[in-house]
């Protein structure tokens, strides 16, 4: 079938050439199922597109009009763009064909390439083997094509690491993923990537399916997870969700439609949601159709924590990074610490039960910024939770201002009440100190009633006018 496809290519080269055409060098474009792709033209200084033809080699040797004089021949399925470009949706694996592009006297040409992954129905006992691949409408392509690599990679794009993958590459544009087996590659998902001189072209996910097998899920302590429950599409009539875990019956309690707590709640589409994980939500779920218990589903959560310790009197900090496992935490599972500084260290993995613990010591004088603690599987970072230190000396500013503000608040409504105080204070004290003067001046001119006779007239009238005045003072 590849040395079929090269046939196609040259019998299209030798057409246009037969027909006087210059042509350019091919390009090769890259997609997955189902995407959208833009094949360029390669023509230059095109002025307009209406003189612009696309043709696509078919079967035997024939070809096929995709635009003619500027118009497409399938608007449903493609459109030509300004820069005479032909835009291409929802790829098939028939779309991946040898393309050229032409004036009536310049010609280049564009080999659309589809990335696949199929998983082997028939593989070793107690493996699984996914095949990707270079793909074109009529079977695998030749790998003519220089600095072409396919590469395994996790879900984040970290290189696979475990002794149970093996790699195996029949050709620079093919690659198989062998894995030994195991429960928990349930619902699990792989990457195949696909680079061209270094540069990443296309990436296709591949989910697998293991009977009786059980999801892993990873979460932080304090956030939200979703469980999903996979039976729910095929629901007999009048069905519904039943979730558990252990032994404990979850639906008894919530529903979709009420009933619900603030730990646990049920989506319309019959997921659980869990708000603010605990480390005592770690176990094994299962959602079954109440009419029908033997499909189960099968989720396994654990959940991630960072605790915090400080001998009083003592210099130095200890952080604790527990993952909580269902049962026992998998061999293949590590706890890493990153962002701390050169002075800590870290007491590697410790097994206690159901936890995974790694411990990280350091100088308390030296802890500033976030440290974060994250669980791997097999290389692959599944959940992280961070811890941030808090430093007394560099109080936020959004603590400084409103402290400051209600400083002030206070010290002016001290200052007012002070000062009201004051003025009531001079208000009493002045009408008695005029009050007590008046009494004192009348007793004084009683005692001397008697005796008045015996002053002169002139001293008579300047008692009373000094009487007078002291009246008008006080008034």
């Amino acid at each position: 079938m590849a040395s079929f496809s090269w046939i196609r290519i040259c019998f299209l080269s030798l057409t246009q050439a037969a027909a006087g055409f210059q042509s350019f060098d091919n390009v090769v474009m890259f997609a997955l199922l189902g995407d959208s792709i833009t094949l360029p033209c390669g023509i230059p200084s095109i002025k307009h597109c209406s003189s612009v033809n696309w043709n696509m080699a078919g079967e035997f040797h024939t070809v096929t009009e995709v635009v003619k004089a500027g118009r497409v021949t399938a608007p449903e399925r493609g459109a030509l763009l300004k820069d005479c470009s032909l835009k291409i949706n929802h790829l098939v694996l028939d779309d991946a064909r040898l393309y050229s592009c032409d004036n009536g006297v310049l010609n280049s040409n564009v080999s659309l390439e589809i990335l696949k992954v199929v998983e082997n129905p028939n593989p070793v006992e107690d493996t699984i083997e996914l095949q990707c691949f270079l793909n074109m409408y009529r079977g695998l392509v030749a790998c003519n094509n220089k600095g072409i690599h396919i590469k395994w990679i996790t879900e984040d794009n970290s290189p696979l690491n475990g002794d149970r993958f093996q790699f195996k590459y029949p050709s620079k544009c093919f690659s198989k993923l062998i894995i030994t087996k195991k429960r928990t590659d349930h619902h699990r998902k792989w990457k195949c990537q696909l680079t061209q001189n270094d540069m990443v072209k296309a990436t296709i996910t591949y989910t697998t399916t293991i009977k009786d097998g059980i999801e892993e899920v990873f979460t932080a302590v304090g956030e939200s997870v979703s469980l999903s429950c996979r039976n729910t599409s095929s629901l007999s009539v009048g069905g519904s969700v039943k979730w558990a875990v252990g032994e404990r019956t979850l639906t008894d309690d919530i529903s979709p439609y009420g009933g619900q707590t603030e730990a646990l709640h049920l989506n319309k589409d019959s997921s659980l949601v869990i708000t603010k994980v605990g480390a005592l939500n770690a176990g094994d779920y299962q959602c079954s159709e109440s009419t029908d218990e033997q499909k189960v589903f099968k989720i396994r959560l654990h959940t991630l924590d960072v605790t915090s310790e400080r001998v009083p009197g003592g210099d130095n900090l200890t952080l604790t990074c527990v993952l909580t496992c269902s049962k026992e935490c998998g061999k293949d599972f590590d706890l890493l610490w990153s962002g701390g500084s050169h002075n800590s260290w870290q007491s590697g993995l410790i097994h206690v039960n159901n936890t995974l613990l790694n411990k990280l010591f350091l100088p308390v004088l030296s802890v500033t910024g976030e440290l974060t603690c994250s669980i791997q599987r097999e290389g692959e970072v599944m959940a992280s939770k961070k811890w941030r230190s808090i430093d007394p000396l560099q109080t936020p500013a959004w603590v400084a201002v409103p402290l400051a503000l209600l400083m002030c608040i206070s010290a002016i409504g001290l200052y007012m009440y002070m000062k009201r105080k004051h003025n009531k204070n001079t208000e009493n004290e002045q009408p008695s100190i005029g009050m007590t003067h008046i009494y004192e001046v009348i007793q004084d001119k009683h005692i001397e009633g008697p005796h008045q006779h015996r002053h002169t007239e002139r001293g008579a009238v300047t008692t009373t006018d000094s009487f007078y005045d002291l009246l008008q003072a006080v008034n």
